[in-house]
Parts: structure tokens; sequence; C-alpha cells
């Protein structure tokens, strides 16, 4: 294992949440797919004039009442074409992105380290449990 492989470092959950994504002004939205207390890997449309190295985040955690800012390096960025054209011309494109967490509060670090944890024993727990047998109402 690499020591500065942070993936390798943390568990890791899934999930289907949102994301902002703050550039310069902006706020864009993101759909966040997994994240860890190290990292996170999020999708959205991409757009080249926003496109940075290093971005702030404005995580929504699924089922938390609870925002967690972050500022994060991009360490993978998969393109994949969207179909149709931006104004300018220029194809639309489909950003599939990792991330390193290199900035966040410590309380907040601390707080997705608990939602990874909590939410991966809660998905084992379901898994276990199999399918509902429920039986019909009468």
């Amino acid at each position: 294992m690499h020591v500065h492989e942070p993936r390798r470092l943390a568990p890791r959950v899934g999930l289907d949440g949102l994301c902002g994504v703050v550039t310069g002004p902006r706020l864009d939205h993101a759909s966040l797919r997994d994240l860890s207390a190290l990292g996170l890997r999020l999708e959205r449309p991409f757009d080249p004039t926003t496109a940075r190295r290093v971005v702030q985040l404005e995580l929504e955690l699924p089922d938390v009442d609870e925002v967690v800012w972050a500022s994060a390096e991009v360490t993978f960025a998969h393109l994949s074409p969207m179909g149709g054209r931006h104004p300018d011309g220029q194809p639309r494109l489909w950003c599939r992105a990792g991330l390193r967490i290199v900035a966040v509060a410590r309380r907040e670090r601390r707080l997705l380290r608990d939602y990874v944890i909590e939410r991966r024993r809660a998905n084992r727990q379901a898994r276990l449990a199999g399918p509902s047998t429920a039986s019909p109402a009468g």
C-alpha cells in the first residue's frame, strides 16, 4: 500500500447526496457519490471556465442536518461526452472527479469520520437483515 493513497487509509461509503462546489463567486451543484473523512467522489457537468485544481466544497450529508465546509484538491477527473454543444461550440462533457480533502475544521473531520462509520454499519445491518418479509395488512 502506498502511504499517500488516501482512499486506502479511511473507510469509504457510497452515497447519493448533494455537494456545492464554490469557484470564485459561483456555487455550482454536484452529485456526491462516495465519501470518506479524507476524500470524496463527485459528478457534475464540466465547465472549463470554472475548473480549478483546488475547490471549496459545501457537503450536505444525507439524512443528517449538517453541512461540512472543506477545501479539496482534485486528484483525478474523468470526462465523458454528454451530447450536444455549448453556445461557443464546445462539446458538453460530464465530469467524474476524485477529490482529497486538504483543509477542514477538526470538528467537521470527526463528523465526516463518524458519519461514514455509522453509514457503513447501517448498510451492513441492512444487508444482513435481507429482504423484508412484511405480511400484508389485513
